[in-house]
């Protein structure tokens, strides 16, 4: 009865004030589309509200993620905490590396404020590892293991790192860097014991030390910097982004509400543990109990025989992996008990597809960036009536820079349904949830920061993409700024054009870009696919573009690739596909230009007129 009526009063003063603020026809409009959504918006609400408790609680408690896994640790020893290939892993076990480590870099001498880079290959000792340096308020830089001397010395000198540690698998990517940090200790980790070890052996010398607890170790607080996780973003060169212990404790307060038996869960991740997705995971770990399948590196292939061996019941992906997933033929059904998969990027395109194929019950799709405060849950939906009090809007932009509309006021324009606009994220220092996770670099930061958007003094987070929302609060990804180019004074769309090549010749690794004509205003459009010459089938793809888009968004070249180019995280590298273009040259793939309504090969003959303008496209 006493929650009746407190919900009748609430509603009340909802009407009250909507009333009060939205003309009649807005108010009718808005009220049609409640109706529509209510029983959706209540769910989505209560889910929140638990989160807000959840975040505010850890606020509260204000401690660090090592206190957190020593808890969990003693109240689970013997629980197996993380498997990886034949080794099973107890929190026991975890626990007692960690201490090793901590021990150990407390003799050497390191303290509160120091950094140490960690470039490991996936295992359970990257966890240990970086926990027990943790505890003594060291932040620990984790670094992509692909990187190239220049970038990884940038790396490591953005966080001024005291310390590397490195597989012994990277000894050669490693000497190219140690001769220009004379003070950098090099510490080299061998797990197996296979190896000549040529620097510090950091295994061998973490053994000579206790498993114990030691006293005299420095008080971590929630707030202290835990970790560097590097992101090019969208303004440029990797940047480390600081994350604090309670913002990677945040991501267990999401899990927790969506997974409440957070000790039932087994999850699988494939998921370089250097990326913010394959760190996020481990939350789930050493603050909730869960158990984490690692895998050395991702398998399309084994991705669900592997869920299927180890009994997973949640999967972890980001976008690109589901693309590999869905390309790769499977004759027999194979069974598995994950009904739940997280991560971010999942494409409305395969999205159907994906989870039917697989027999996925709940999708958990996490949207925002590395250092972003955005998380609009399934791109996706945020009830109406949320938007304002989560801070989320989308603004206008000029699709040729990429930099917001203002009115007379300097103010920013609020999008319409179904328009297309760049999203930004309410900026509150008080609520830590919704504060960005900063550059180490100061300036680097200003650039994401945007403000006096819709009042003299407000500050909002820029994530960089282009979103649409519809009537009813649905989201859907348009594009990632940059993504768009312009030809003959017109916006393209990449994401448009890909959406039609992947439903007409169902190729889940496709790219289109802009590239440059000598001489041409703007860009022209080209795609690459992977390995799909079939004339007949460039010849239907050609009709469903003339059928489907203006005349300036067609591909005008088409590259066949035998294989695509991708980061360390999967992700398409479309910058070398740009830079490269159609110059058969460079180019060893076969490529294809429009011509007539049909796509025919590029010749010498064809590429010279192209760029001498004999032949305008």
């Amino acid at each position: 009865m006493v929650c009746a009526v407190v919900l009748f009063v609430v509603v009340a003063i909802a009407v009250l004030i909507i009333t009060k603020l939205l003309k009649p026809n807005e108010l009718w409009r808005q009220g049609g589309t409640t109706i529509r959504t209510i029983s959706k918006d209540l769910r989505i609400a209560w889910i929140l509200l638990r989160i807000k408790l959840l975040h505010r609680k850890l606020c509260r408690d204000n401690v660090a993620v090592y206190t957190k896994f020593c808890k969990i640790a003693r109240k689970y020893p013997q629980k197996t905490a993380f498997i990886y290939e034949s080794e099973t892993w107890t929190f026991s076990d975890a626990l007692n590396l960690s201490n090793k480590v901590a021990n150990y870099f407390k003799a050497r001498g390191y303290v509160k404020g120091h950094c140490v880079a960690l470039m490991l290959e996936n295992c359970p000792d990257y966890p240990c590892i970086w926990m027990g340096i943790s505890k003594l308020g060291v932040t620990i830089s984790l670094i992509n293991i692909n990187l190239v001397k220049h970038s990884l010395a940038q790396c490591i000198r953005a966080a001024n790192c005291r310390g590397l540690i490195f597989d012994s698998n990277l000894c050669n990517a490693i000497e190219d860097v140690a001769g220009e940090f004379a003070q950098l200790d090099l510490f080299e980790y061998d797990r197996n014991n296979a190896r000549n070890v040529k620097y510090i052996n950091l295994k061998r010398e973490i053994n000579n030390f206790s498993t114990e607890d030691t006293s005299g170790f420095p008080k971590i607080t929630g707030h202290d910097t835990l970790l560097y996780i590097y992101t090019s973003g969208t303004t440029g060169f990797p940047k480390p982004v600081v994350i604090s212990n309670t913002r990677f404790l945040t991501f267990a307060c999401f899990a927790n509400v969506v997974m409440p038996k957070m000790t039932d869960v087994i999850a699988y991740c494939p998921m370089p543990l250097y990326h913010s997705s394959g760190c996020g995971i481990m939350a789930l770990t050493v603050a909730g109990g869960a158990t984490l399948v690692l895998k050395r590196k991702f398998s399309a292939k084994n991705y669900w025989s592997d869920c299927s061996k180890f009994q997973c019941n949640l999967a972890v992906y980001i976008g690109e992996m589901c693309r590999y997933i869905l390309s790769v033929p499977q004759n027999d059904v194979i069974k598995h008990n994950v009904k739940n998969i997280l991560g971010t990027g999942l494409q409305r395109h395969i999205w159907k597809t994906y989870i039917e194929k697989f027999q996925i019950e709940n999708v958990y799709e996490f949207y925002g960036s590395t250092e972003g405060n955005v998380q609009i849950g399934s791109v996706g939906y945020i009830p109406n009536f949320l938007k304002s009090l989560m801070g989320i809007f989308l603004i206008k932009y000029d699709p040729n820079t990429g930099e917001p509309i203002r009115d007379n006021n300097g103010r920013c324009i609020k999008c319409s349904p179904n328009e297309p606009g760049l999203v930004i994220g309410k900026i509150r220092s008080k609520v830590a949830v919704d504060g960005f996770a900063r550059y180490l670099d100061i300036d680097a930061s200003e650039k994401k920061i945007l403000w006096d958007v819709f009042v003299i003094g407000d500050k909002y987070f820029i994530v960089g993409d282009v979103l649409v929302c519809d009537e009813l609060g649905y989201f859907y990804f348009q594009d990632r700024i940059g993504d768009t180019f312009r030809w003959k004074g017109e916006n393209v769309s990449t994401a448009e054009v890909e959406d039609i090549i992947w439903k007409t010749t169902k190729l889940n690794q496709v790219n289109v870009y802009g590239v440059e004509i000598p001489g041409a205003e703007g860009r022209i459009g080209m795609a690459a696919i992977l390995g799909n010459d079939d004339k007949s089938q460039l010849n239907v793809l050609a009709k469903e573009f003339k059928s489907n888009l203006p005349s300036y968004a067609i591909p005008a070249f088409i590259r066949v690739l035998e294989s695509f180019p991708i980061t360390g995280t999967y992700k398409l590298k479309k910058l070398e596909l740009q830079k490269e273009g159609f110059n058969i040259n460079v180019i060893k793939d076969k490529v294809y230009i429009l011509s007539s309504g049909k796509y025919i090969p590029l010749t010498k003959e064809i590429y010279n007129d192209v760029i001498n303008h004999r032949l305008r496209l």
